[in-house]
């Protein structure tokens, strides 16, 4: 396994979350999120890409990140992909920072409105979106973590490329299976 972009990205991401440094681990997140939706939609325009990667990615990712599954949320005429892209990936990529409308919270819980507060588990949600992205099966990264999901310890170089397990899973718990449809 020889670290690609993605792995490499994923991997920083994974350590400035460490740190608690919630922007840092943005600006790593988002090339391998574009990377990743870029093998998805090679046609596509970035914008397009990534918005439409975290619209198919957002039950998943609301799933690890709250233990509930949002799916459609609209506040104001923006929906989720679009503040996260806007607010997030484009504000850091033109103006060097989060947008004040998106804000990594202390963990104190979701709040939707004009300021979308989001609590540090949606980054975890998007790093385990890029990982379980059947696009980087193949993927790894040279140091050995593991992640708790849903009450289960997954080795991460072993999850890279595999989200039919965790959608499984997810699946069992909620007891629907129509779940990602």
């Amino acid at each position: 396994m020889a670290p690609t972009s993605v792995s490499r990205r994923i991997k920083k991401s994974i350590e400035a979350f460490s740190d608690k440094d919630y922007e840092g681990s943005f600006v790593h997140l988002f090339p391998a999120i574009d990377k990743t939706a870029k093998k998805r939609r090679s046609k596509d325009g970035v914008g397009s890409r990534i918005k439409s990667f975290i619209s198919d990615e957002e039950a998943l990712i609301s799933g690890v990140a709250t233990n509930n599954v949002f799916k459609g949320i609209n506040v104001d005429g923006v929906d989720f992909p679009t503040a996260i892209y806007k607010f997030g990936r484009t504000s850091i990529v033109h103006e060097g920072e989060l947008d004040e409308r998106l804000q990594i919270n202390d963990g104190s819980g979701l709040q939707i409105g004009h300021v979308w507060s989001l609590p540090p588990s949606y980054l975890t949600g998007f790093i385990v979106a890029v990982v379980l992205a059947p696009e980087n099966a193949g993927e790894g990264i040279e140091k050995e973590l593991s992640i708790q999901l849903f009450g289960q310890t997954y080795q991460l170089n072993e999850l890279w490329g595999k989200v039919e397990v965790i959608k499984q899973k997810m699946c069992e718990l909620w007891q629907n299976d129509r779940l990602f449809d």
